[in-house]
């Protein structure tokens, strides 16, 4: 099925409605989660070298942020089924622990998607992007957490709880429409993209490597080829005191075909922290 192009409409003027805010339940949830950047191999040298996760001009809300999902490595590079040989469009991971962020927004889906029409055909076309954000606090990604999902793995996996809307009215369009777009994170989804329902939390203030960045996932062929080492850029990783593991990159493949194997090592070092069963 071909995707629409519409973009989301934008509040102007009229307060935004706030009906996700009030249905947050974390339950047992930790009120602060690692928070993930995903980013191309190429940019994400920059980024070690620079020290720092640096703001840059979003358009979206006019306004210097860097971009963090909770939890979730989701990623679907525009160009991303594309063939390559070349590493540095393939996808480098940054784990970084909550408190280096201060969150500036909170959203319970990729801003930049909704903005680009990715969730048009799911989306209701008269709620506007604004209607969807929740506090800007960690708490409230661990309360939408609790209660679209119910665990930390359903939400890792994109399930949402089965009766998660069977009380809620006709009238409640935010939430019923927040459900329809959650939906193409599930599993066996014909429409399937994770950062649907993956927590977006961006904030407005650089954020250092040193002692914030808990891991990292990089191809392995970056590190070292053939048996040569990438000296100058390990060295970097170690000075900023960045663990890393890697997932198996080979040339003329797709950045995209990378999500379940990338996803597989951040869940499984997530198990290791205690996080996830």
């Amino acid at each position: 099925m071909r995707q629409s192009s519409r973009k989301m409409r934008r509040r102007k003027g009229l307060p935004p409605q706030r009906q996700l805010r009030d249905r947050a339940s974390p339950g047992t949830l930790p009120n602060k989660l690692p928070l993930i950047h995903v980013t191309a191999t190429a940019l994400a040298r920059e980024i070690v070298e620079s020290g720092k996760f640096e703001v840059h001009h979003c358009k979206i809300f006019n306004k210097d942020l860097i971009y963090f999902f909770v939890l979730r490595p989701a990623y679907k590079r525009k160009d991303g089924d594309a063939k390559s040989d070349l590493i540095n469009r393939f996808p480098f991971v940054f784990i970084v622990a909550p408190n280096a962020v201060t969150p500036y927004h909170v959203y319970p889906l990729d801003t930049g998607g909704a903005d680009a029409g990715v969730f048009a055909d799911q989306a209701d076309e008269f709620v506007c992007l604004e209607d969807y954000e929740l506090h800007a606090t960690h708490a409230a990604a661990a309360g939408q957490i609790g209660w679209a999902f119910g665990s930390l793995e359903a939400y890792f996996d994109g399930d949402l709880r089965a009766d998660l809307v069977s009380d809620v009215p006709a009238h409640e369009t935010v939430t019923l429409s927040y459900h329809a777009i959650a939906g193409m994170a599930r599993s066996g989804s014909n429409q399937p993209d994770k950062r649907a329902s993956a927590i977006e939390i961006a904030t407005s203030r650089n954020v250092p490597l040193k002692g914030n960045v808990m891991l990292a996932i990089v191809p392995d062929r970056y590190l070292e080829d053939n048996g040569t080492k990438n000296s100058s850029f390990i060295k970097q990783l170690n000075d900023r005191h960045i663990e890393w593991e890697t997932y198996i990159w080979q040339p003329n493949t797709t950045p995209n075909e990378f999500q379940e194997e990338i996803a597989r090592i951040a869940r499984a070092y997530f198990k290791k922290k205690g996080l996830m069963s």
